[in-house]
């Protein structure tokens, strides 16, 4: 266990890209055996700052103080060397891998000859997984894994390399409040061995449960740091915003039109069955209901994305036949999907093409397309939905996460559809971004815009839905209006 005081120290960090100053003379102090949580909106700095501290970025000024020692350049295997590793936001797994190769990668146990010991690799991996209560097997392919055991075997692989500095960044942002138990108690054990962990999250009953120093960041700079006693979570949420944000579930009543959507008994062998119900104009379902319910999967059925085996769709009251993507959105479907990073940008294209991308086909004049309508529309999409970008050609992926999902979202918006499918829409998301998406749901539901959203979390279901359908173990187990509707409610019905 390290001794000194600080065992990693940020020291006025300045990172800059193209027209932004990411980080502007940053400086954090981790104690060992702490858990420091990092609290800003998305596009603080706070991904940006942590990809400093593991090699990802150098910065222009500044230095990484670990163990009483400066880091000079390294690349981010030499750091988890060191002893210093990160669960990321975006999970970037090797989808055709195993579990156990996945953990292991580049640190894979081997036999004389240089090749891989695949017996250890998966004895080690089962003997992990056990420890950290998680119900995997070594061998399982990484592509038959929810999103959720997804980010549960990245918490596998972060402590499996024995680090003295854990950085987790939304842990719990697809897990469930069972996991998120496990979770914190694997935390407690890593704190009692001296491992510092590093806790970037927007929940703020997390920051306020679990850690025991807190640093707000706002616009790149240092805004306030602290032991967690000296701070109420409306204080945190203030000094993150640089304002007071009074309604995160500004819910506001729309006239409920004609029914839209109706769904008649879907099925899905193995993954759910009998699914029936509708959605009007106007009007926000909520979904609800345990990680592995069901609820996605219908929804990924709905668009496209899942196959079904039988069961009708109805839109505006007539059968659509969907079994691609192209069938939903032609019968005036969008879906924002879970996995923001896989299923919702191209990272390597800009905020103008991933939101224009769709439908390309609106600036095609003369067999061309024209890029200075593009260019326009997007511009008026950024503008309206408060997108933060240098520029409309700056890449996606430099992005923040919150700025990525309305990016998302004014690419479907774009389209004019009749109904918006919402998969986790504030996954991730800072508290005025989450307020700024909530805002904009109720904007378009007012327009008579059909929404259905799915959401792992409580307050939001309840604070934006008007009706909600709880499911459980691949069925709908119940319904609820809103004036009836409260958490001991929904859990009753979800378990």
């Amino acid at each position: 266990m390290y001794q000194g005081e600080y065992i990693l120290e940020m020291r006025n960090i300045v990172k800059v890209f193209p027209g932004v100053r990411a980080l502007d003379g940053m400086s954090i102090k981790i104690r060992p055996g702490t858990v420091h949580a990092i609290a800003g909106e998305n596009g603080a700095g706070k991904s940006t700052l942590m990809k400093v501290i593991n090699g990802d970025y150098a910065p222009e000024e500044g230095e990484v103080v670990y163990k009483g020692k400066t880091l000079g350049k390294r690349t981010i295997m030499e750091t988890i060397q060191m002893g210093i590793s990160m669960i990321r936001q975006e999970m970037n797994p090797i989808r055709q891998m195993t579990i156990a190769e996945n953990i292991f990668l580049g640190r894979e146990p081997q036999k004389r000859k240089g090749f891989v010991d695949f017996k250890k690799l998966n004895e080690n991996t089962n003997e992990l997984l056990k420890e950290l209560n998680m119900p995997f097997e070594a061998s399982q392919k990484m592509d038959t894994l929810s999103i959720a055991a997804q980010q549960q075997v990245e918490i596998a692989k972060a402590i499996s390399c024995n680090a003295s500095v854990i950085i987790m960044d939304e842990p719990t942002s697809a897990i469930s409040d069972h996991e998120i138990e496990i979770l914190f108690e694997q935390i407690r054990n890593l704190k009692r061995k001296g491992v510092a962990i590093i806790y970037i999250t927007h929940k703020m009953d997390e920051i306020m449960e679990i850690a025991d120093e807190v640093t707000i960041i706002r616009d790149g700079a240092w805004i306030s740091s602290g032991p967690i006693g000296d701070y109420t979570s409306d204080k945190i949420i203030s000094l993150m915003v640089g304002r007071k944000i009074s309604n995160i579930f500004p819910k506001e009543k729309a006239p409920i039109g004609d029914t839209v959507l109706e769904i008649r008994e879907l099925c899905s062998r193995g993954v759910f069955r009998n699914i029936s119900f509708s959605v009007k104009e106007g009007e926000i379902l909520g979904f609800a209901g345990l990680v592995g319910a069901g609820r996605s999967e219908v929804m990924r059925a709905v668009f496209g994305l899942d196959e079904y085996q039988s069961g009708e769709i109805f839109v505006n009251g007539k059968k659509a036949e969907i079994h691609r993507t192209e069938d939903a959105i032609a019968a005036g479907i969008a879906m924002v999907s879970e996995d923001r990073r896989a299923e919702g940008i191209i990272p390597v294209r800009s905020a103008r093409e991933n939101i224009t991308l769709p439908f390309i086909k609106k600036f095609r004049k003369h067999g061309l397309i024209s890029k200075k309508a593009e260019s326009r529309t997007a511009e008026k999409m950024i503008e309206k939905f408060q997108i933060k970008v240098s520029t409309p050609e700056q890449e996606i992926r430099n992005l923040s996460g919150g700025n990525q999902q309305k990016v998302i979202l004014a690419k479907w918006l774009l389209g004019n559809p009749k109904v918006l499918i919402l998969d986790e829409p504030t996954r991730g998301i800072d508290v005025g971004s989450k307020s700024e998406i909530h805002r904009l749901m109720c904007e378009y539901a007012k327009q008579g815009l059909a929404i259905i959203m799915i959401s792992s979390e409580l307050p939001e279901v309840l604070g934006m839905s008007d009706r909600i359908i709880v499911m459980r173990e691949g069925r709908i187990s119940g319904e609820l209006i809103r004036e009836e509707a409260d958490q001991e409610a929904i859990m009753r019905l979800a378990t």
